[in-house]
């Protein structure tokens, strides 16, 4: 029996303990994304059918950060308690018996994602009907900066302060194979370090916010997913994250050759800026710290990849993009990149 039988044997199992004898589960398939494993599929019971993802947590990794779906579920909660677009939390539970490890279960929000520079993403051809949707996005982002973590999420999880935010990252970059590679990071995080803004407020920061991970359905968006990495700290590395995820100077090759369309740093801030974001001190600097958290996140997976213990070939086209990262990084900060 293949793993993907065996498990949609589990889930046939707890839909019956979890809705009733009768429930009948269908549509299991693996839901696409380089966070986390996810699966879809459909509950039928007494004439009725509830669309779900179950996000469950990587097995032998220990249960923190990223690794940890029962630190999203009140996140997701307070989220939706502030009226944002996430799916709706339906079922969790630490209780390993189930699937073999911890597990969340949200609804499953119809929509697509805005891949922007994947290959097969051929039906965006310019960005001519995309300004609104990330205009959209932004004013989106900007109120989940205004959620009030204190009152919604108290306890939740420890507020970060900048120097935080590179020193989290930095262990991931040591787990490069490449010397060359960890030499020019802990450069940059040096750098970064000596340069660091004031920042005067905090706020929940989603930590992975492109259009990837938003669903649009009708010209409306209907979901932000991906909450993995999210953390309390400040509303400048999301911006800076976003901004670097679309200049054309922080890819190699293997990203140009997909690429649609770029947003400008000033388009974006001024969509932000527009819907009430934050005030974010020196955008430059957070557009490196972003270049440096996803070379160090790179890293890390890179190897993961490489070793066979989480096979995804995506990283190969990172891997190819980190030295453009990195430069670009070292220029945003003033100076040369090497």
């Amino acid at each position: 029996m293949s793993d993907h039988a065996v498990f949609a044997g589990r889930l046939e199992a707890w839909a019956r303990a979890h809705y009733g004898p009768g429930a009948v589960v269908g549509g299991v398939r693996r839901m696409p994304g380089n966070s986390g494993i996810s699966y879809g599929f459909d509950v039928e019971h007494r004439g009725e059918r509830e669309a779900l993802v179950v996000r469950l947590a990587p097995p032998g990794v220990a249960r923190q950060g990223n690794a940890d779906v029962m630190r999203q579920v009140p996140l997701l909660r307070a989220m939706k308690r502030a009226g944002l677009p996430v799916p709706g939390v339906r079922w969790f539970d630490a209780d390993e018996s189930w699937f073999g490890v911890p597990y969340h279960m949200v609804e499953h929000v119809r929509g697509q994602s805005t891949h922007l520079f994947d290959a097969g993403a051929a039906e965006l051809v310019d960005g001519s009907g995309l300004e609104p949707v990330f205009a959209e996005a932004m004013g989106v982002l900007a109120a989940i900066h205004r959620v009030d973590w204190r009152r919604e999420l108290a306890g939740w999880s420890t507020p970060r302060d900048l120097a935080g935010e590179i020193d989290s990252w930095t262990p991931s970059l040591l787990k490069s194979d490449d010397p060359r590679w960890i030499e020019r990071g802990l450069r940059l995080r040096d750098r970064l370090v000596a340069s660091m803004p004031e920042v005067a407020e905090t706020s929940v920061v989603h930590g992975d916010f492109y259009s990837n991970n938003w669903l649009f359905a009708e010209g409306r968006l209907t979901a932000v997913l991906d909450w993995e990495i999210a953390s309390i700290g400040c509303a400048g590395v999301d911006i800076g994250w976003i901004c670097m995820m679309y200049d054309p100077r922080s890819w190699g090759p293997a990203r140009h050759q997909w690429s649609r369309w770029s947003p400008s740093p000033e388009f974006l801030l001024g969509a932000y800026r527009a819907a009430g974001g934050l005030e974010v001190p020196d955008l430059d600097w957070f557009r490196a710290l972003a270049g440096f958290r996803l070379s160090c996140i790179t890293a890390m997976s890179l190897r993961l990849h490489r070793t066979g213990r989480r096979p995804d070939p995506a990283w190969e086209v990172l891997a190819d993009a980190s030295p453009y990262m990195l430069d670009r990084a070292g220029e945003l900060l003033g100076g040369e990149g090497r």
